[in-house]
């Protein structure tokens, strides 16, 4: 019995697992209700008569792969099972409750595509309670009547019918085991033709059914979900579109001082030295702009530094420049007689040195 209990759990908890990616759907959806009929008999000894059995089950869908079946059975025996020759004083021999859990095994392995397949197979399994009504005339130790629980397993094969698969047909063999044997003595004559096994003078043992095959056919009804559909909906991954604002910092607006920059008078005498990035070094293009310059001319030199980097560096960036200029100028004999590093004065500011002729 432990074994069986462990089993189920773990085909419930497998179904779960795999079937954890579809969820969302209402409670009062994936319901469905259904009847069926057919035949059962006792796997022990095959020359018992088969009884008549009857049910209606209640199934509320968890996801396209797991079920939980709610399933209300009643065996009619003519001649049957297990009173041989004794009729029940009742049209209802016994009558069974079972919760089964079921397992869409399409689904599970195939994948679930959005609709039911036109062919399914679902095993099933779960726990019951059976009620026998014996003859008014077979006295037990427990009574008249006898009480059971049960183990169920079986396979449903299911035939969805439609476009809208709101109807299914299946064929649902099943093997029910009986958690202890109808060990009952039966007091009294057991010569009114009950299969009996006597062990002494007093009494007999009851024949014990401890496994019962059962074949019965199935109609199942699908109710409208709150979709508009008879099953569930291909369950697509919500995307959650996570909007990251930025925090930007206002800068601090920077206190640029407004550079008046010379006017230069656009001659042959004036010189516009460039340098490299980062660089204070002159160029032997530089060199030769300056080489134009007689001894003796008194010039004034601006210079500037491009606007990247931080505005000290650029400073002193801009004034190593005007001293290599003012160097060169004065080493050649050329006076200089201002000199102004202006850094980086504005966004379009270049890595140049202006030589002005005065």
């Amino acid at each position: 019995m432990k074994k069986i209990t462990i089993m189920l759990v773990a085909m419930f908890g497998m179904a779960m697992a795999a079937s954890a990616q579809y969820t969302g759907h209402k409670f009062f959806d994936n319901w469905s209700i259904g009847a069926e009929g057919g035949v059962s008999t006792n796997l022990h000894d095959w020359d018992t008569p088969n009884g008549a059995v009857a049910g209606i089950n209640l199934t509320k869908g968890i996801t396209p792969v797991l079920s939980l079946e709610f399933q209300l059975q009643a065996g009619f025996n003519d001649d049957a099972n297990w009173n041989w020759g004794a009729k029940s004083d009742n049209i209802v021999d016994n009558a069974s409750l079972f919760a089964n859990t079921k397992i869409n095994l399409m689904n599970w392995f195939g994948g679930y595509k959005g609709t039911p397949r036109c062919f399914e197979i679902q095993a099933r399994g779960g726990v019951g309670y059976t009620r026998f009504f014996w003859p008014g005339d077979v006295e037990t130790k427990s009574g008249n009547d006898l009480n059971r629980c049960n183990f169920k397993f079986g396979l449903d094969f299911d035939f969805n019918l439609g476009e809208q698969k709101a109807w299914t047909i299946s064929l649902r063999p099943a093997v029910i085991l009986k958690t202890s044997r109808d060990n009952d003595i039966v007091r009294g004559d057991p010569g009114i033709g009950m299969p009996v096994v006597c062990d002494n003078e007093n009494g007999c043992l009851a024949y014990g059914h401890n496994a019962i095959g059962q074949v019965t056919a199935a109609v199942t009804y699908h109710f409208k979900t709150s979709n508009g559909t008879h099953y569930f909906t291909e369950v697509k991954p919500v995307e959650v579109t996570k909007v990251v604002e930025k925090v930007v910092e206002k800068p601090v607006e920077k206190v640029v001082e407004k550079v008046v920059e010379k006017v230069v008078t656009k001659n042959a005498s004036n010189v516009t030295v460039e340098f490299a990035q980062n660089k204070a070094t002159l160029t032997n293009t530089a060199k030769a702009k300056l080489n134009a310059i007689d001894k003796g001319t008194v010039v004034a030199i601006d210079g500037y530094a491009s606007p990247e980097g931080a505005k000290a560096y650029n400073q002193k960036l801009s004034q190593r420049r005007c001293d290599a200029v003012k160097a060169y100028l004065e080493d050649r004999g050329v006076k200089v007689a201002d000199v102004n590093a202006h850094g980086a004065a504005g966004q379009e500011s270049q890595r140049i040195v202006y030589v002005t002729i005065k």
